[in-house]
């Protein structure tokens, strides 16, 4: 996977979206897994964004202890002004993470997306490459705004467990909503 990111997607600063009709848990184990095997293949700096604006199980936040971290929640309302505090080093050298942050009110916070392209913009300049953990775009409308702003999306599937019919209406409400580069990634992940 690590090669056919870099021969696919060479430009520093690349943003790639990762999302499942299966849940959080199986986004979470694949971006770890994946940006490890970036840093150490190809090299350069990996940051993982925790987009999702609503925590649930599995999550990538709750998983590295930072569930109530400042993050992207917090970065979209304020800017990376504050920066240093919303991106957090992993144990592998050149791997960050920018967790989901705070939403301020019960309902979520409103998806502003000149605030989100600029905050994207923000994160690409700064590192190698920049992988977005996003919700299923089935489930929140935000999640499919996010996704939009990607280089590409990669659905990730269980095998023998992700519904095709789920998978295919993915497909479909990202290409009805722009997406030009949409992929599939089968993982292994049986829980």
């Amino acid at each position: 996977m690590s090669r056919l990111i870099e021969r696919d997607f060479a430009a520093s600063g690349t943003c790639l979206a990762f999302s499942s009709p299966d849940g959080d848990r199986v986004t979470t184990t694949t971006l770890l897994m994946l940006a490890h095997s970036l840093r150490s293949e190809i090299g350069g700096d990996v940051l993982i964004v925790d987009t999702r604006l609503h925590e649930g199980p599995g999550g990538l936040s709750s998983r590295l202890g930072l569930a109530t971290a400042p993050g992207f929640a917090d970065a979209l309302r304020e800017g990376l002004e504050g920066g240093p505090q919303y991106i957090h080093p992993t144990h592998v050298p050149d791997v960050h993470v920018m967790p989901a942050g705070r939403p301020k009110t019960n309902g979520g916070l409103p998806l502003d997306r000149q605030r989100l392209r600029e905050l994207l913009a923000g994160l690409r300049r700064k590192h190698t490459r920049v992988l977005l953990h996003v919700g299923s775009v089935l489930a929140d409308t935000r999640n499919l705004l996010i996704a939009l702003e990607a280089d590409a999306v990669f659905l990730v599937t269980v095998e023998n467990r992700t519904l095709m019919a789920s998978l295919e209406d993915c497909r479909r409400m990202l290409e009805r909503n722009g997406v030009q580069d949409i992929r599939v990634l089968v993982s292994s992940d049986s829980a």
